[in-house]
């Protein structure tokens, strides 16, 4: 699927417990519902740059603009601003979101891991080359939940069998997510069970994914530090390659 605005991760317990999600629901439907206002195009002697600018449907009206710069080898740098509206909740996370088939299992990143982490929990992860199948990142927590991040990622690939596939690289660093499902479809399941057996790999890059807090999941917000206020600008960069 095409690169699309995404502000959402399927809520944790601490999530719920502190209203995150209904508090901050207005970014879960900016992240699936988007009109385009403005593309263009130029074209340079080795790469072309589109620029598309987005509405999307917060309670007062969030502009996103990206600029996509295709060149002659293949490489996608993608440039990606958030204008948030005025008077807006806290921002969940801030990226864009796609997705790949399958086959596409085999992970490598060089970042922090090998296992998740997050922007208020990473302290124990270690900044090396890891490597990991996509279904391995979804953790088993109760209910069906945000889980798998990297931070910290200077490159990520995502690989089939043969080795074919895409290198995600930062710029400097961005964080990244690889599972089988949609934020959208976690929230669907109350038990691992009950999630349909997926057809696809669901790659969120980000730049920002607030903390997940955690000192109590009864009303205890995420710290200031690692949330995301919506009375500024956010942008970041990364790029796309194929291996």
């Amino acid at each position: 699927s095409p690169l699309v605005p995404n502000f959402w991760r399927a809520m944790i317990d601490n999530d719920r417990g502190s209203h995150v999600d209904k508090d901050s629901k207005s970014w879960r439907e900016a992240s699936l519902k988007r009109e385009l206002l403005d593309v263009s195009h130029q074209i340079n002697d080795d790469h072309v740059q589109i620029m598309a600018s987005f509405e999307v449907p917060t309670t007062s009206r969030s502009i996103v603009n990206v600029r996509y710069t295709i060149h002659a080898t293949g490489k996608i740098d993608v440039h990606y601003k958030l204008l948030p509206g005025k008077d807006l909740p806290n921002i969940p996370e801030i990226g864009m979101r796609f997705e790949m088939d399958a086959s596409y299992e085999n992970l490598e990143w060089y970042g922090k891991g090998p296992h998740e982490t997050y922007w208020d929990r990473q302290k124990s992860g270690k900044i090396a080359i890891h490597e990991g199948k996509v279904q391995d990142q979804l953790e088993p927590y109760l209910k069906p939940q945000e889980s798998g991040n990297k931070v910290g990622v200077r490159w990520l690939n995502v690989k089939d069998q043969d080795g074919n596939g895409l290198r995600i690289s930062g710029s400097p660093t961005i964080e990244v997510n690889a599972i089988p499902y949609t934020p959208f479809e976690l929230e669907e399941a109350t038990h691992h069970h009950l999630l349909a057996k997926s057809n696809k790999v669901s790659i969120r890059v980000n730049g920002w994914q607030m903390g997940v807090g955690g000192d109590d999941s009864w009303g205890q917000k995420t710290h200031p530090e690692y949330r995301l206020f919506a009375n500024q600008s956010y942008e970041y960069a990364f790029s796309i390659q194929f291996l």
